[in-house]
């Protein structure tokens, strides 16, 4: 692979692994605030706030794996 992390093979900046590393970092990040908060407090409703966590963590590693596929294509 000629390009780095965030640019395709021509050098160009990718949106989709842009977009899924942004959105794995926060997914993370929310799921540590939670984690921290539950600690301290108890929280009002720990399954949704699990949830969004992991969607935005399955939702960013699908942009990441799109970029994948778009590779083998060529």
């Amino acid at each position: 692979m000629d390009g780095k992390m965030l640019q395709d093979n021509n050098g160009n900046t990718s949106s989709k692994r842009v977009a899924g590393i942004s959105m794995i970092s926060t997914g993370a990040s929310y799921l540590l605030a939670v984690g921290v908060v539950s600690i301290f407090k108890e929280v009002a409703d720990p399954g949704t706030a699990i949830m969004v966590g992991k969607s935005l963590i399955m939702t960013g590693a699908a942009l990441l794996g799109v970029g994948v596929f778009e590779g083998l294509k060529k």
